[in-house]
């Protein structure tokens, strides 16, 4: 599965900010988690909550890994000066994934939804995300990822999913979204992501 490069996207979209550490958890929550990373529901939280829309050509995002890419801030752009954006600046990242994801099942739809920080602490963002899910981690590509469907507000492990012939993959997807969830740490940016599988169209 190629890892798809949001973190590093993400830092082409501000300048150099104080070490000051945001709090991007809740509004992972809010806008991806509870939402199941439908990019409508999501955006609609972010303009509800004051977030600004931007053109999502500043991520430099290659369609090869994120096609239809949207970009909101939780500052307003006119607050960006030389010295680089406000410390606790969030961002919120959505679309779905090009043909260079590869999950290892065919047939199959990736929907992304992201929230991106300067400064973030990677470990802490992890250690709630296993708290909030309350589903052990598994790792791909050297990276931890949680893998769960949903049964109303629970959430059920899926950590062999991955491992599955295509037919029973798909079976799974049939009866229902699989999510996966991951912290990117890169450079000065950690982005928690939440992306979520589906048959394809």
């Amino acid at each position: 599965m190629s890892r798809l490069t949001l973190a590093g996207a993400a830092c082409a979209a501000w300048l150099a900010a104080s070490p000051v550490a945001a709090e991007p958890f809740q509004n992972f929550i809010d806008m991806c988690l509870d939402t199941d990373a439908d990019r409508q529901a999501a955006i609609a939280v972010a303009k509800a909550a004051g977030w600004h829309p931007m053109t999502p050509d500043v991520l430099d995002m290659d369609p090869a890994e994120l096609q239809e890419p949207t970009l909101h801030l939780s500052v307003d752009p006119a607050q960006m000066s030389d010295k680089g954006p406000p410390a606790d600046v969030e961002m919120l990242v959505t679309g779905w994934a090009g043909q260079e994801w590869d999950i290892g099942v065919d047939g199959v739809r990736m929907d992304a939804c992201a929230i991106g920080t300067p400064f973030g602490d990677a470990a802490e963002l992890e250690a709630r995300l296993e708290q909030r899910l309350g589903v052990p981690s598994v790792e791909m590509d050297g990276q931890r990822a949680w893998a769960f469907t949903r049964e109303g507000e629970q959430f059920r492990s899926q950590a062999d999913f991955f491992k599955l012939e295509d037919d029973e993959a798909l079976r799974i997807l049939a009866g229902g979204k699989l999510y996966m969830a991951v912290v990117l740490p890169e450079d000065d940016v950690v982005v928690i992501m939440l992306a979520t599988f589906r048959p394809g169209e």
